[in-house]
């Protein structure tokens, strides 16, 4: 007996050695990275060479190097793999680069989501096509191969929109800080210029504009490390309004006149953990954003304070579980129509598409268990020799889901029943994931009414990429 009890002793400290076995990298190399720089992609590594690591810590480190490659959202594939000499390893890393230049047609709905676009146009006998935009977008990807990001738009219809945007992710020799910048224009020949029983009103004239909105953004991040990253924001706003919205809702610009204008600033902060930014299945992001308006022509003057936790965990293989909330604090309830945002856009309980409801503070649940019924697969699509669309891949999620939601709309509680009430919206969605992060869910909701419908969107629930 104490023979095996001296053996078992001896393998448990031989297995502990091993397993604590340190070792060098000595060389990086890169395939496939025929349009990114090597720098581009050494900057989210989380090891470097000529360092020392265990095993344990070097694999784990494989992972989140690969994960943060994936998120930079320039490479349809990427494989990291370490080859073992004696006491040195070897670092291979293999990337498939997406086709970064894309001048596509627009056409597309101008509606807040899918369902609220389809249900106007059945009650118009599927006849009214006003509510469409086309156009033409110029998006670069990889911009000289260094993650920038270029942008023009040219787009016309029921809202149309003009854009300019530039993007570089650093610009200084340590490679820690970098600026985003845009300028656009939107105009509308309708537009919606006020909220009443949670349903948006709309002005309209077929032989002028009723809005147009200027905006101009300058955003300067600074990211030392890999996971987390400041930014400082600085952003102006000027709309131009028909004589009839202004009178339709005279709090719509605030001032009694037909333009009006704010500054903000903005200083937000992301703690960025997830695998996978687009459709994250595991880790965790904490975003925190405050911003300061600043009278213009409209007189906005108050302060907001935004913060979102998100987190993902696997509690058994292939069952997924993410949790996200989100809250938006303002210094004053009094606030002209043009600059506030409640839910119904961006921020929305499932159940509730066809609703806006108006505030200035809220918080925001949403919980989600899913089961991965097809796992990650890859396959060679036949005839196309392009390896940037050659090979794909897709996966299937079946899942139930919660979300819960509380507004304040104090100023507005007679026109927005739905203010200061839990809303609670449950049901099942079936989600399909595949390259080029494109997503499709497809959910079957029920909502604290009784009203039940089936919505279909196209990007993360949770709400927050990047």
């Amino acid at each position: 007996m104490k023979k095996i009890f001296l053996f078992l002793l001896l393998f448990s400290i031989v297995d502990f050695s091993f397993s604590q076995e340190v070792v060098t990298i000595k060389s990086i190399s890169i395939f496939g990275n025929l349009k990114t720089k090597k720098e581009i992609i050494l900057r989210e590594l989380s090891f470097k060479t000529d360092e020392q690591y265990t095993t344990e810590v070097l694999q784990t480190k494989i992972e989140e190097s690969t994960n943060n490659l994936r998120n930079l959202e320039l490479f349809n594939f990427v494989v990291i793999s370490k080859k073992k000499q004696s006491n040195s390893v070897n670092i291979r890393i293999d990337i498939t680069e997406k086709w970064y230049f894309w001048p596509y047609p627009i056409f597309e709905i101008s509606e807040r989501n899918f369902n609220t676009w389809w249900d106007e146009f059945s009650a118009n006998n599927y006849s009214d096509f006003s509510r469409l935009n086309y156009g033409i977008f110029f998006n670069w990807e990889n911009f000289r191969g260094r993650n920038e990001l270029l942008q023009f738009k040219i787009r016309r219809g029921f809202k149309e929109h003009y854009l300019f945007s530039y993007q570089i992710p650093y610009f200084n020799k340590n490679k820690t800080i970098g600026l985003n910048t845009n300028v656009q224009l939107f105009r509308r020949k309708k537009t919606f210029y006020n909220t009443r029983d949670n349903e948006l009103l709309y002005y309209e004239n077929n032989d002028e504009y009723t809005s147009e909105d200027y905006g101009m953004n300058l955003e300067l991040l600074f990211r030392k490390g890999v996971h987390k990253k400041h930014k400082i924001k600085g952003y102006y706003f000027n709309s131009r309004v028909a004589d009839s919205i202004t009178i339709k809702n005279p709090n719509y610009l605030q001032n009694k006149q037909n333009s009006g204008s704010y500054f903000k600033t903005t200083y937000q902060f992301t703690n960025e953990h997830r695998d996978y930014t687009v459709y994250p299945l595991h880790g965790h992001l904490i975003e925190v954003e405050a911003s300061k308006y600043f009278e213009g022509s409209s007189p906005i003057n108050h302060s907001e304070l935004k913060a979102r936790i998100e987190k993902y965990i696997e509690p058994k293989n292939r069952f997924f579980i993410g949790s996200s909330f989100a809250t938006k604090l303002s210094s004053t309830d009094d606030q002209a129509y043009f600059v506030q945002n409640g839910f119904g856009f961006e921020d929305y309980v499932r159940g509730y598409e066809y609703y806006v409801v108006d505030g200035q503070q809220f918080w925001l649940s949403k919980t989600a268990l899913k089961y991965e019924i097809v796992e990650k697969t890859t396959f060679e699509i036949p005839y196309v020799k392009m390896k940037q669309f050659k090979k794909s891949h897709y996966s299937i999620y079946l899942g139930v889901f919660s979300d819960m939601g509380y507004i304040y709309d104090l100023p507005n509680k007679e026109t927005n029943p739905m203010q200061s009430k839990l809303l609670w919206g449950k049901g099942i969605s079936l989600d399909y994931v595949t390259y080029y992060d494109k997503i499709l869910r497809i959910e079957y909701s029920i909502n604290h009414l009784g009203e039940k419908g089936v919505f279909l969107h196209f990007s993360n629930p949770f709400g927050s990429k990047k």
